[in-house]
């Protein structure tokens, strides 16, 4: 047992800082010459990861004395519970910005192989009475953080990454997390269903108990959530469905009472405190879940989604309204994907030709057609592999050769930035796993071979499988961009490349060889996924918090989750359903998918670039567009939020909306329509019928009926022409369209 108090009596002042046992000022921070900023030092964390407590108190307040606080910290067996109380001795309210625990959890994913064992915050929700969250290591450990007393909101400290000579020095942040707070006071806004804790009145004081609990799995978290908190917990295995389908809600409660939109469900009690209803969606929309037991409460979100073929409707006029542009990064004219895709399984030969000819536009000018090289900005490789894939996608659309010519001439450009051992590289950074080179390339190879050129297939083909066998030999041993960092895409791009290249396998070996390296990244990357938060607008998507300062020229770092990037992660769940027959892998799939759906407004066309996790961010973001240039000029990217007229704004728990359709110069917020790519690729014309072990079906984009000894499948939407029957013995399936059997678990 140990055990730790401490007791001081501080000053406020108007930044994070914490005091030692002896009351005098300390940096939180140690020498070590990474990327980080500290006056005009490059120092990383302190790695003392002991509970420590915090403030920040209002803006150019300095003067505020007056504070006590003491910290218990008593750990038996798998549980450390922490005990925080702050006393006001002033004669005035204490107010903070916020003001709470610093938690002692090791979150510096900085060094390989290190960072396996370190902690990511996967999920903090501040409900009105208690708070529950969870921090989960790639090698799979989880600590539930938990509390049954109300805890204002929560937060992240980030470490800066770089700054930007050319621009007066100004700071961009980084692709690591110091460490999670909760900020037990916060002065918000704050959503609604936070508490409203933001002062204590002179002479008082408050207490908050947190319990930090080892679990060997996450299937018990939610009811270790219900024992520690007695606060009823909501157990969603899928967030989302279409109109007329079924979702099953479990509850754990005494007497638990659950609401969808305001409407009672009646709830069947199944074990001592386990209780399951059955909502039966009919409009879609985004459905608001309440629950209440006794004085407690909980919420969430169901997801039931517009048809795909109206998303991706949508999707391609946005690509028009949200302008595309010939920018140094790709992200700028990341919408062609969409509009291809669109105009290839529902083409409207009006919007179809306008954004054919601002295709054309873009291409003239950042790339030289008669070599296949960029003009500038040559070590973005990721430019030319993106594009690549463009040209196939417009390939398969409108069957232009000139396409195919341009393609394979910017495909060789590619090839030339390949090192010997098949990475990609930009100069001397490995950028194989940075928007999936390898991946661009085997969807070019496709368009060749359907197109007669079966000796550029191959070599394209040969080009990617060195790169992915780099891939399965680095397992992860790769840096984001130039960073170390144990990071999303660097980790989900490198699993969708092998689930790619495992699909394509005709060797068995090199199949399972492929998968298994996929699914080891998978089961990491479940660290950095929304994979239990009981919301339909979240579930699936990735944590990425350095990519608003970028996108939406917003800083400081906030979780944007779903972001287009957390497609990449969708992607590879969907190889591994076609790999291993786990209906897991499919359910994360359309899960991810409504989820990116959702981040269009069905009635108004209007398109978000990403969902904002943290629940109070103060934020300074650009507001006016600059005028020096049209959105048809070559550009440079990153710009600083400082450099322009900007605002500041307070974001929580939201979404954050496009800049493309209004600012000028580059932006990479249409990076959001990787999502809407994906669902071309994956759920807007595939249907999948599963059998289940108790003989009972789960069906995807279609509806199965039983007659006789036949399987009656009917799909959803009319351009769904291909269904996926996964059954555990053989049986005849009647659908009008296109089928392809595999058993339950594949010999590979």
């Amino acid at each position: 047992m140990m055990i730790r108090k401490i007791l001081i009596y501080m000053a406020i002042l108007s930044a994070p800082f914490m005091m030692n046992a002896s009351g005098s000022h300390r940096d939180n921070r140690a020498p070590d010459k990474t990327k980080t900023k500290a006056g005009t030092d490059l120092v990383a964390p302190e790695q003392n990861h002991s509970h420590r407590f915090y403030s920040v108190e209002a803006d150019n307040d300095t003067t505020a004395h007056g504070i006590e606080y003491t910290i218990d910290a008593v750990r038996l067996e798998n549980i450390e519970t922490v005990t925080l109380s702050i006393r006001n001795t002033r004669h005035t309210p204490f107010q903070p910005l916020k003001a709470g625990l610093k938690l002692g959890v090791d979150t510096y994913m900085d060094t390989y192989p290190e960072w396996y064992g370190r902690f990511f915050p996967t999920l903090a929700v501040c409900e009105p009475d208690h708070f529950y969250g969870y921090m989960q290591s790639p090698d799979g450990k989880m600590k539930a953080v938990l509390s049954g007393d109300p805890i204002a909101s929560w937060s992240l400290d980030y470490n800066m990454g770089y700054p930007d000579y050319t621009q007066d020095n100004r700071w961009f942040y980084g692709h690591r997390i110091e460490c999670l707070n909760l900020d037990m006071l916060c002065q918000g806004p704050l959503p609604d269903h936070n508490p409203r804790l933001w002062k204590l009145e002179p002479g008082e004081q408050r207490s908050w108990t947190v319990k930090i609990i080892d679990l060997d799995s996450p299937d018990n978290f939610e009811e270790t959530v219900y024992h520690h908190t007695h606060a009823p917990v909501l157990v969603m295995e899928r967030t989302s469905c279409p109109p007329g389908d079924s979702i099953e809600i479990k509850v754990w409660g005494k007497s638990p009472r659950l609401t969808v939109e305001g409407k009672g469900l009646a709830l069947q009690k199944i074990d001592t405190a386990l209780w399951r209803g059955v909502y039966r969606a009919t409009e879609p929309g985004i459905k608001n879940i309440g629950l209440t037991d006794g004085c407690r409460q909980a919420h969430g979100t169901l997801a039931v989604r517009h048809p795909w073929s109206l998303t991706m409707k949508l999707a391609r006029n946005a690509v028009a309204r949200y302008k595309q542009k010939p920018t140094s990064h790709v992200e700028s004219w990341y919408g062609f994907h969409t509009a291809f895709d669109a105009a290839r399984i529902m083409p409207e030969p009006g919007i179809d030709s306008v954004l054919n000819d601002r295709f054309d536009m873009i291409i003239d000018k950042i790339f030289d057609r008669k070599t296949g090289s960029p003009y500038k900005y040559h070590w973005r490789i990721q430019n030319v592999s993106s594009t690549i894939g463009m040209l196939a996608d417009r390939y398969l659309a409108f069957g232009n050769q000139a396409d195919l010519d341009l393609g394979e001439r910017m495909a060789a450009y590619l090839m030339k930035c390949q090192r010997d051992d098949g990475a990609y590289m930009n100069g001397h950074t490995d950028y194989t796993s940075v928007i999936y080179p390898a991946k661009s390339l085997l969807e070019f190879a496709d368009v060749e071979r359907t197109a007669g050129r079966k000796k550029q297939a191959a070599r394209l083909e040969a080009s990617a499988k060195r790169a992915i066998d780099h891939l399965a030999t680095a397992d992860g041993d790769l840096e984001t961009e130039g960073q170390m960092t144990y990071e999303d895409g660097m980790i989900s791009c490198s699993a969708l490349q092998l689930g790619e290249l495992a699909l394509r396998s005709k060797d068995a070996g090199d199949r399972r060889r492929y998968t298994e390296a996929m699914l080891r990244l998978l089961d990491g990357h479940d660290c950095l996924t929304q994979l239990r938060v009981p919301d339909g607008r979240r579930r699936g998507g990735t944590l990425r918090f350095w990519e608003a300062q970028y996108d939406v020229f917003m800083l400081p770092n906030m979780i944007s989750s779903p972001h287009g990037w957390s497609a990449w992660r969708a992607y590879a769940t969907y190889y591994a359903y076609l790999l291993t027959g786990e209906e897991r892998w499919l359910r994360e799939t359309f899960d991810a998918a409504s989820a990116f759906a959702a981040l269009i407004d069905h009635k108004s066309g209007d398109l978000n670039w990403a969902f904002v996790v943290d629940p109070y961010v103060r934020a300074l973001q650009v507001c006016e567009p600059d005028s020096g240039f049209t959105a048809d000029d070559d550009t440079y990217g990153n710009p600083h939020p400082e450099l322009y007229p900007n605002r500041e704004i307070v974001v929580g728990e939201q979404y954050v909306p496009m800049i493309a359709d209004w600012q000028t110069i580059v932006s990479s917020d249409n990076d959001v329509h990787e999502c809407f790519k994906f669902i071309a690729e994956a759920v807007l014309c595939n249907a999948f019928l599963v059998e289940k072990p108790d003989g009972s079906f789960g069906t995807y984009n279609c509806s199965v009926v039983k007659e006789g000894k036949n399987l009656l499948v009917t799909a959803n939407e009319p351009q769904i022409k291909n269904l996926h029957v996964n059954l555990l013995k053989p049986q005849k399936v009647v659908f009008d369209g296109n089928m392809t059997h595999f058993q339950r678990f594949i010999d590979n």
